[in-house]
């Protein structure tokens, strides 16, 4: 069960960490930055010899390969930007321009350098393809990621998130990134008395991804604070579609209005930090810290030739503690911990893997 704070106990988090879109969007020298032609070629150089000598396979926890000062610089900053203010990172210039599997593998290298990639599927896959396959997200089993449709405002299964455009939509499919430190603060500010709300659990659905034997929902809290880490999780259709499950906890009067106050706040103007991902670039966040959405998007191209974005989910050595309650989600809930995804069921080792003996 998931520690309730007292309102007038929960301090609001520094400005710093605290961030608000309009501020930001103006400020594009703390959340942007270039890749060098020279770390460019660096990382085309290194996917064309993984492809060479072991193929277009994917290990989430091979050695991963060394790089330049120049790339260690540049993958330091990412680490800093991810656990410091803002706690994301758009990256610009990332080389696009060449075959598909050099691509996908220089993303590969790049991201086995900033953490451990975790699977994100059933069927295993650790590099994800998001783009339009006509998926119903009205659909309780349904991925966002394989739809056009708008995606509120939400957290995935991970520590970090990161997403290379490929090829952007011929009209919508704007990126929005909001602190999950202010939305809690304008909460403290404006509705103390619904914080501790928040700081309980709220029945979550689990899309048909539990693991075999375990319930089809979960209880998350939405806000929390464990050994001093702070950690946001909302999705409100995973909550609302908790409600198909006869066993989960009917959702109070309380809660509903939480979280019509929490959708009231992330569609005001200047909370959210919007961008357009052009082709090359990199958008890495905290999941922890930041909620992210897109808007739907429409495709006028042949198919094959629409929107293209490349995920990876990443398990992260700087990850914060968990409440217990995410054990259901993650596996294991310690800081720095390998953990999250989703799995094959059939996944050999796989209570070792998502890290269910919090190793």
């Amino acid at each position: 069960m998931t520690s309730v704070p007292e309102a007038e106990t929960i301090p609001p988090f520094s400005l710093d960490g605290a961030w608000f879109g309009d501020r930001l969007q103006n400020e594009p020298h703390r959340w942007q930055v270039t890749i060098s032609e020279a770390v460019s070629q660096e990382l085309l150089a290194l996917a064309r010899a993984s492809l060479a000598s072991s193929g277009p396979g994917r290990e989430p926890l091979a050695r991963p390969p060394e790089m330049s000062e120049r790339g260690r610089s540049l993958l330091s900053q990412v680490r800093e930007s991810l656990v410091a203010d803002p706690e994301f990172i758009l990256l610009r210039g990332f080389p696009i321009d060449e075959e598909p599997e050099v691509v996908e593998a220089a993303y590969w290298l790049f991201g086995t350098l900033i953490g451990q990639p975790v699977s994100q599927t059933r069927d295993g896959g650790f590099l994800t393809r998001v783009e339009d396959r006509g998926a119903d997200i009205g659909s309780p089993t349904q991925r966002g990621h394989r739809s056009s449709s708008e995606l509120a405002y939400h957290a995935d299964r991970t520590d970090v998130i990161g997403l290379l455009c490929v090829r952007p939509a011929a009209e919508g499919g704007e990126s929005k990134l909001v602190s999950s430190k202010a939305l809690h603060n304008i909460v403290l500010d404006e509705a103390p008395e619904i914080l501790p709300v928040l700081y309980g659990e709220f029945p979550n659905d689990q899309r048909g991804e539990e693991r075999p034997g375990r319930p089809g929902w979960c209880p998350l809290p939405v806000f929390s604070c464990t050994e001093g880490d702070f950690a946001a999780r909302y999705v409100r259709r995973f909550i609302e579609d908790s409600q198909r499950h006869s066993d989960a906890p009917r959702l109070t009067r309380s809660q509903r209005r939480a979280m019509d106050l929490l959708d009231e706040i992330l569609h005001r103007p200047g909370v959210a930090l919007p961008m357009d991902l052009r082709p090359g670039d990199l958008q890495l966040i905290n999941n922890f810290r930041l909620l992210h959405s897109r808007s739907a998007f429409k495709d006028t191209v042949g198919e094959g030739e629409g929107r293209l974005l490349l995920r990876l989910w990443l398990s992260f050595a700087d990850s914060p503690n968990l409440p217990p309650s995410y054990g259901e989600l993650y596996g294991a809930t310690s800081r720095g911990a390998y953990r999250g995804g989703v799995w094959p069921t059939n996944t050999r080792n796989h209570e070792e893997k998502r890290g269910m003996r919090g190793e």
